[in-house]
């Protein structure tokens, strides 16, 4: 199993307030090379086209940036043709703390990611 030490790093905001500490885990050496086996397990996802390609993080090629890049362009893009331009920001700091992990597994599972990991 992968276990490590949990230590706070301080975020942003006021300092006194511990909700703004992000948890960063410190691996064991052993653990890192699990990750990476199931990293390598995991490369299906983007061999198979599950992902849309306006996914642009933990993807190679394809940077965070690239995707506001791409926004930018395609507004300035809509301006010169006259067109409305609309946007929706979400901030989704804390996304993986509100997730519903039974709907996450289950769709895991149906991409045939289940089970026990061996190496």
């Amino acid at each position: 199993m992968k276990t490590g030490k949990i230590r706070p790093i301080f975020k942003k905001g006021d300092s006194n307030d511990s909700s703004i500490n992000r948890p960063i885990s410190i691996l064991s050496v052993f653990s890192k090379i699990l990750e990476k086996l199931i990293y390598n397990r995991l490369l299906f996802i983007n061999k198979h086209n599950i992902l849309t390609d306006a996914q642009h993080g933990f993807r190679n090629n394809k940077l965070p940036e690239m995707a506001s890049q791409i926004f930018i362009e395609n507004f300035y893009e809509s301006i010169d043709k006259q067109l409305y331009v609309l946007g929706s920001f979400f901030d989704l700091t804390k996304a993986y703390d509100v997730i519903n992990h039974e709907i996450l597994l289950t769709k895991l599972e149906y991409y045939g990611i289940r089970g026990a990991i061996r190496a």
